[in-house]
């Protein structure tokens, strides 16, 4: 798929999202975009990944991630941390990196708490740049209310169906993130 970032420069683009029970990583999602050029990306891998857990009673209710889901379908979370870094992000400079979240500061406290870095290059230290498409949003659409991702995403005529499945949510925040960058 190719999308555009008006005005994006990063080589990379990941958006991706996060379902967390009480700071728990339950799904991860991400979509890495490569740059081509000219505001271009391409699709360029994805990831969609759950954790072997048994999630509280009002998460599983809240996202639908039922207990005998993710012990049939999930990986341990040592195991989803290795596939973000070594399938996801394997041989990408993070300082050409932008990371995208709709509540960005927030998943990137509870990817830490998780043990995936999302925050800085383990190597250099130096910060892997971040957009919040909810701050932005307030920003750039000059308001304090409506502003779940769902509510900008309409904005955009994009019309979530799946909301609180991570994988869904990432693509509804490229979407998000190319209508933002296209307004600023």
């Amino acid at each position: 798929m190719i999308i555009y970032f008006h005005g994006e420069k990063h080589s990379y683009v990941l958006t991706f999202d996060i379902e967390f029970d009480m700071n728990n990583l339950v799904q991860f999602a991400g979509i890495l975009f490569k740059n081509l050029g000219d505001g271009k990306y391409f699709t360029y891998r994805t990831l969609n990944a759950y954790v072997k857990c048994s999630p509280s009673y009002q998460f599983q209710r809240y996202t639908g991630l039922t207990t005998n889901f993710l012990q049939n379908y999930g990986v341990t979370l040592k195991d989803l941390v290795q596939q973000v870094e070594d399938d996801l992000l394997k041989d990408v400079d993070k300082t050409e990196l932008l990371v995208v979240s709709h509540g960005l500061r927030n998943d990137r406290k509870v990817l830490l708490e998780n043990f995936i870095n999302l925050n800085y290059d383990s190597v250099t230290i130096n910060p892997i740049d971040g957009y919040c498409t909810f701050n932005n949003a307030r920003r750039i659409l000059g308001r304090k209310n409506n502003l779940k991702l769902e509510d900008v995403a309409r904005e955009a005529c994009i019309y979530p169906d799946n909301s609180h499945n991570a994988f869904a949510d990432s693509w509804i925040t490229a979407g998000v993130f190319s209508f933002l960058k296209a307004l600023e």
